[in-house]
C-alpha cells in the first residue's frame, strides 16, 4: 500500500487535498524517474476517483439528435 491511501469513505475535499499534495510532490521530482511515474499513476487514480464522484452532479444529456415521438 502506498503512503497516499484513500478509500470510498474519504470526502471529495480530502481527495482534492491529497491530489494537490501529490502534484506538489511531483514538481520536486525528476520527470524520468520511476518514483515520478509511480506517484503520477497514483495521482491519476485519485483524480479518477474525484471524477467518478462528481459525475453524478453533472446534468444528464442524450447523445445525438432529439427526435420527437410523433410518428
Amino acid at each position: 500500500m502506498s503512503k497516499w491511501s484513500w478509500s470510498s469513505s474519504t470526502s471529495e475535499d480530502e481527495l482534492r487535498s491529497i491530489e494537490a499534495e501529490m502534484r506538489s510532490a511531483l514538481d520536486s521530482m525528476e520527470y524520468d524517474s520511476d518514483e515520478y511515474s509511480q506517484l503520477d499513476s497514483e495521482r491519476i487514480d485519485v483524480v479518477n476517483e474525484i471524477a467518478s464522484r462528481c459525475a453524478g452532479k453533472l446534468p444528464r444529456r442524450e447523445h445525438g439528435w432529439y427526435l420527437p415521438n410523433d410518428d
